[in-house]
């Protein structure tokens, strides 16, 4: 989220040290400054809740972590690099993965911020309409970060007041999910009844409608594996309804432009219903950045500066798209296909090199690009630099979606056909593939449950490629070990020798790897903290 400049130089005269999950709690959060006099006004208030949103655009969360590193390793992108430093990725991760640790960390720092807000707003002097929708966020953040840990770890310690001393206090026992994913729906209706509609709200901040979507992303989770609560269906349906009549939001005409404004930091709160927001601030000494674009783009190997001394970006392109996903395209008709796969990069001179149709196991992912392609009219290309603002070469501004309309029609879509209810379900699926450019889909080939469903998974992939959404897809469907060896079975067709590096990820995934485990160091501090039982007869 973008973090008021004055706040963060306030803070930046504390040292916060991250030891373990525990020692991390154990803080006071970045907003209390002054316990005895903080959380008084209005404007206390709104910094404090400053506070608990930074978190999310954190490099252990979605500035890096949960927006690539972890949802890597699918039918939908390879990591490219010869070392395993994306462990995750490439299912080679333990309980002493850093990165594991890192985040859980994080996560829990956020639900300690929120519960500190939450326990102290209430002593506020502030008028009580502002308190509720202030309060509402806050319910809305912890959801966020609970909604997290629970789908990426299952079972977790369920903290609902801050923890405010050491010792015994940090001694708690995993909740089971399904009792940790009924708190985090208390918490999104409290936000879904109380939170502003996005025309009323800051811009960048939870409204409403996000409430709504986010307990329909989640009722869709918990009707999947591994609790599958079918009547969830019904009630994401509900919530999917609940956004849809607003008549607030809508589809872009042009699905590139939906990117376009993530990366040149435009607002758009009609298609994007919720984003994590990035800002570069570097120059000025502030951490407000993250690494959407950097990682996860077309690759640039530019030198730092240019001849003016003018910083260039730089994309490391850590994946590449796989042959299944390329596939899965029109790549003729389907307007997504050119905006989310890109066969150039560019060079350390600057050159554009377009990259051969026999090379696309080497092209790269290309929604979230710092630079685009131009035609020069003489049968070369060049580019030009789309990113706003200050750059720098390993972080960017680029903001990054966390929950898109398109989302909302797709996922009425998917419950529509859980409840048999096929037919109604096609138009929200024509919606989607119509604002690509293409016709209706052919009613034959989505007659049957089975069929809608099977393309309905194909849609999605195309629709949400590279935003974090296709492994929590695979994992809800049963089908993330399936679609990996799918995924095998393309790469050797398409003539990838089966000793390649390419198959590190088809070949190290295991059952477990459907959750991370908890870290070793949370296990062996907390006392009553069991290890998953998935990873508890070895690593």
């Amino acid at each position: 989220m973008k973090i008021n400049i004055t706040w963060m130089l306030s803070l930046s005269i504390l040292i916060l040290g991250l030891t373990s999950c525990h020692d991390e709690l154990d803080q006071e959060p970045f907003s209390s400054i002054s316990p005895e006099t903080f959380y008084k006004t209005e404007e206390e208030a709104r910094l404090a809740l400053t506070a608990v949103y930074s978190d999310i655009a954190s490099d252990a969360l979605y500035g890096s972590l949960l927006s690539m590193n972890f949802t890597n390793g699918t039918d939908e992108a390879v990591y490219n690099r010869t070392n395993v430093s994306w462990a995750v990725a490439l299912y080679m991760n333990n309980s002493s993965t850093y990165n594991i640790e890192k985040a859980w960390m994080t996560l829990y720092k956020g639900i300690n911020s929120a519960n500190y807000f939450l326990a102290r707003l209430k002593d506020a002097d502030i008028e009580e309409g502002t308190k509720t929708k202030l309060l509402a966020e806050a319910h809305f953040l912890r959801a966020f970060y609970y909604f997290d840990l629970v789908r990426l770890w299952g079972d977790v310690p369920l903290r609902k007041k801050p923890v405010t001393e050491g010792g015994a206090a940090n001694n708690i026992a995993k909740t089971p999910a399904s009792e940790v994913y009924e708190f985090i729906i208390e918490d999104l209706e409290i936000a879904s009844q109380n939170l502003p509609n996005p025309a009323e709200a800051q811009y960048g901040h939870a409204t409403r409608t996000a409430a709504h979507g986010l307990l329909a992303r989640v009722y869709m989770t918990m009707a999947g594996k591994p609790l599958q609560q079918h009547d969830a269906y019904l009630l994401a349906l509900n919530h999917c309804d609940s956004v849809i009549n607003t008549g607030y939001h809508e589809l872009l005409p042009s699905y590139k432009q939906v990117f376009l404004n993530e990366i040149t930091d435009k607002n758009d709160d009609k298609e994007v219903i919720f984003e994590i927001q990035f800002g570069n601030l570097r120059p000025q000494g502030i951490r407000e950045d993250g690494r959407i674009g950097n990682l996860n783009g077309v690759a640039i190997a530019l030198p730092n500066a240019d001849a003016n001394g003018n910083s260039n970006p730089y994309a490391y392109a850590f994946y590449y798209p796989t042959i299944t996903m390329i596939d899965k395209f029109d790549a003729a008709n389907d307007n997504r296909y050119e905006w989310s796969i890109a066969d150039w990069k560019v060079d350390n001179k600057g050159k554009v090199i377009v990259l051969k149709e026999s090379n696309k196991t080497n092209w790269y992912p290309g929604k979230f690009r710092r630079v685009d392609k131009v035609d020069n009219g003489d049968g070369t290309f060049g580019y030009k630099i789309l990113e706003t603002g200050a750059i720098d070469k390993n972080f960017t501004g680029i903001n990054y979606p966390y929950l898109r309309y398109s989302d909302i029609l797709l996922m009425k879509a998917e419950a529509l056909n859980e409840l048999t209810r096929t037919g109604e379900a096609i138009p929200y699926l024509n919606a989607v593939r119509n604002r690509a450019g293409l016709a209706d889909i052919d009613p034959a080939l989505v007659a049957s449950q089975e069929d809608f469903f099977a393309e309905l998974m194909d849609e999605r992939m195309r629709e949400f490629c590279f935003e974090g959404i296709r492994k929590h897809d695979l994992i809800r469907w049963g089908r993330l070990l399936t679609n990996m060896e799918v995924l095998r079975q393309d790469m050797l067709s398409y003539g990838i020798a089966s000793s390649s590096w390419y198959y590190r990820q088809c070949d190290n995934i295991e059952e477990k790897h459907n959750l991370l485990p908890i870290p070793l160091k949370e296990v062996t501090i907390n006392q009553l903290l069991d290890q998953s039982a998935a990873w508890n007869s070895g690593e």
